[in-house]
């Protein structure tokens, strides 16, 4: 299947009206997430945004994406153009069927949610340590927490 097929044929199956793959690229939302489809060298190109980088710990983030990117058959980048993290897969078309399409997609579409909710949950983390060391320091210099003789 070319890409335009793979496309029309899945927004057909899914009942998707308004999906269809216009000068090589298609772009829809499941859940929140934007995906972006495209067709590049005879591959498909899917890439699904997971979010900004935390304000806080951002090469600790970092250092977990790229650890990720050893491990997976997907891989993350940060868009130059808008600076946010993506989850991209580059696959064969000549290897796709509608079948392997949707398996595809759902992988992306799982492990991208993953990562916004780690995303997500690791800046109220950050903060939430920030804001106890913010009250411990507090708490010593009004001299709480000790008892006074």
């Amino acid at each position: 299947m070319d890409f335009k097929e793979l496309v029309s044929d899945f927004a057909a199956r899914h009942g998707i009206e308004g999906l269809a793959a216009e000068d090589g690229v298609a772009a829809l939302e499941v859940d929140g997430i934007a995906v972006a489809l495209a067709e590049i060298g005879g591959d498909l190109v899917a890439t699904a945004v997971i979010g900004d980088p935390p304000a806080e710990g951002r090469a600790d983030f970092a250092d977990l994406l790229l650890s990720y990117n050893l491990e997976s058959e997907a891989f993350f980048a940060k868009s130059g153009e808008s600076g946010r993290y993506m989850l991209c897969r580059r696959v064969a078309l000549a290897v796709l069927d509608g079948k392997a399409f949707d398996s595809m997609l759902e992988y992306l579409l799982n492990t991208a949610e993953n990562w916004r909710h780690l995303l997500a949950d690791y800046r109220p983390a950050a903060e939430a340590a920030a804001r106890a060391a913010a009250e411990d320091d507090s708490d010593l210099a009004s001299g709480g927490g000790f008892l006074q003789v």
